[in-house]
């Protein structure tokens, strides 16, 4: 009878609101060339894996995921990987060009920088194993995740489901402060391993909008038909650039160093249309192209849930034997380890005061335009990211087609 193996990372990220008006120094973060080329990777696979999601979609909807989450929860796959399944899943993150220490390094740095970035943005990174104590997971396995990633390693008695599953899902509430309540359903007689990763980030625009001027306004729909949504409005000094596919505007968090870019489609245009032309080149020469122009920002109310399996998507992508022909015996020594499921689970909310997101990684391994004048009217469907300036990290990319969809 086959033992399944299964791996669990949960990566939270919610930007929320303080009263915080100090405006406290914050620190420069120069990554290595390491860490640039690891970062630079990460972007460019999220974007490529977003776009094979968005064109995956059965219909139309709200769509968001976190390419540090799904990099993360791959990078801590890749260190019990060997053979053409490592190859594999350091071609398709292409990080073919660097060490396995060199990414376990890199990303140990990247996180600890992250973590002390901003003094107005709570940022707290967490990891955990929690593994069938009568299982051999390799030691070496257990201490690559306790040196670079900080992990907590615990070995519980699975048979015991009930509280197997307090634990993990007990963790998984308590580093994601209550937004993401369980991660896993049932313990199976199969289970060996639930890896788990968490980002708890806690912001706040940097310039909050006046509650009192929200109003209901009309957003127009890909379909044109219009419904009626909560919209925001301010008008302040924000970072602009005008393309002939869409208009893009930055809105900083905190201190500045975290932003929401969003990408507003001209008229003609699609969210498909824009999301096309994102890659890590373009989008780094779209943001050096951003200008400080005084705009009059109309920018919905949003609040939505999205869910994917993303094993079609990676396999599309490159990674194929991990799913059928795996070499994980980094992890273990037992024989025919594959990858069963990559699910992929985000949560957001933009509100007058912030924003909240949040995105689950699961991945389970079994053993067997708008007018010439100064105002950005986000009135229409749009596309978003978020990300860390100074390193050009990458956390979410998102696509709002209704904001009352949820």
């Amino acid at each position: 009878m086959k033992r399944y193996f299964s791996i669990l990372a949960l990566v939270m990220l919610s930007i929320a609101c303080t009263n915080d008006t100090e405006n406290p120094p914050v620190t420069l973060i120069t990554p290595s060339e390491k860490s640039a080329k690891i970062i630079a990777a990460d972007n460019q696979f999220g974007f490529e894996l977003f776009k094979k999601v968005n064109a995956s979609l059965d219909e139309p909807k709200n769509t968001m995921i976190s390419p540090m989450s799904v990099s993360l929860a791959l990078a801590m796959v890749y260190n019990g990987s060997d053979g053409n399944t490592k190859k594999q899943i350091e071609e398709m993150l292409h990080k073919s060009n660097l060490t396995t220490e060199d990414i376990n390094q890199s990303y140990k740095d990247l996180v600890a920088a992250l973590s002390s970035h901003d003094p107005k943005v709570e940022l707290s990174i967490s990891n955990a194993i929690f593994y069938r104590n009568t299982f051999p997971v390799k030691d070496a396995f257990k201490t690559t995740n306790e040196i670079y990633y900080d992990a907590q390693v615990s070995g519980l008695d699975f048979s015991k489901t009930n509280e197997t599953l307090n634990t993990v899902n007990g963790w998984v509430n308590t580093n994601t402060k209550g937004k993401i309540d369980k991660i896993i359903e049932q313990v199976s007689s199969d289970d060996i391993m639930y890896l788990l990763n968490a980002i708890y980030f806690n912001g706040e625009w940097k310039y909050r909008f006046d509650a009192k001027a929200t109003t209901d306004r009309p957003f127009t729909k890909e379909d044109k038909t219009t419904v009626q949504v909560p919209t925001m409005t301010i008008e302040k000094p924000f970072n602009f650039y005008s393309h002939q596919s869409f208009q893009l505007l930055e809105m900083p968090y905190g201190s500045g160093k975290y932003s929401m870019l969003i990408f507003l489609p001209e008229t003609g245009k699609t969210t498909d249309d824009v999301i096309s032309l994102m890659n890590a080149e373009n989008v780094n020469d779209w943001i050096s192209k951003l200008t400080e122009q005084k705009k009059e920002v109309f920018l919905p109310k949003f609040e939505f849930k999205f869910d994917d399996s993303l094993v079609d998507e990676l396999k599309a992508l490159g990674m194929t034997d991990a799913f059928s022909n795996a070499n994980l015996s980094g992890i273990a020594d037992a024989a025919n380890l594959v990858i069963s499921e990559v699910m992929h689970k985000s949560y957001i909310k933009v509100d007058e005061r912030g924003t909240e997101a949040a995105a689950v990684t699961g991945i389970t391994v079994e053993l067997t335009s708008v007018g010439p004048d100064n105002s950005f009217r986000v009135d229409h469907p749009f596309v978003f990211a978020i990300r860390e300036k100074d390193t050009k990290a990458i956390l979410f990319i998102g696509k709002v087609l209704n904001p009352m969809q949820n």
